[in-house]
């Protein structure tokens, strides 16, 4: 019997290199479209005309739930390279200026549910585990969390930090107190 072979860089102190979470990754992708597509001031229906798919297929896209056939029509429409929006130096755009030159501040607030979904998913677990502990599916996991960092303002940080900078600003503007998961 042979030991299985590792491919790719180790993590520091050796053993096997963590999985990607498919999930949290696709949700990342309809994240970069949406801040395309908002950067731009285009709608959902603009997208979808000028990208020859239907409106339900962008709005699946964005929920990071849709194919990479449409992934890439939205990316040409968009006229962003597919590796672009894919790679880790890929920054959010900035918005386009409203009418008046300022974009109007929201205050910063989270519904019951997305305060649910931001504490579990804190833990670090996979977008999976933290839909079995609340009883939701994956794909409302991984959008309610995108709306989450959106309101936060952390959408555009890379994947691997969203979760915890998401959760340090809801501590620090009192969304939740620390350590109180429901499972």
């Amino acid at each position: 019997m042979t030991a299985p072979v590792l491919v790719g860089p180790q993590p520091p102190g050796g053993g096997p290199v963590p999985s990607l979470d498919w999930d949290d990754a696709l949700a990342d992708i309809g994240d970069r479209v949406r801040a395309e597509r908002e950067a731009r001031g285009w709608s959902q229906t603009q997208l979808a005309r000028t990208a020859g798919v239907g409106l339900n297929t962008i709005r699946r896209l964005e929920r990071g739930d849709a194919s990479m056939r449409c992934f890439v029509q939205a990316c040409t429409a968009l006229q962003i390279p597919v590796g672009m929006l894919l790679s880790p130096q890929w920054q959010k755009p900035e918005p386009k200026p409203t009418r008046i030159g300022v974009a109007a501040a929201r205050p910063i607030a989270l519904s019951p549910r997305q305060t649910e979904v931001l504490r579990e998913a804190a833990s670090g677990d996979s977008l999976a585990a933290v839909g079995a502990r609340l009883g939701l599916d994956v794909g409302t996991v991984g959008s309610t969390l995108s709306r989450v960092y959106r309101r936060l303002g952390v959408a555009c940080l890379p994947r691997d930090e969203r979760r915890a900078a998401a959760a340090q600003v809801a501590l620090k503007h009192g969304l939740f107190t620390p350590g109180n998961r429901t499972s």
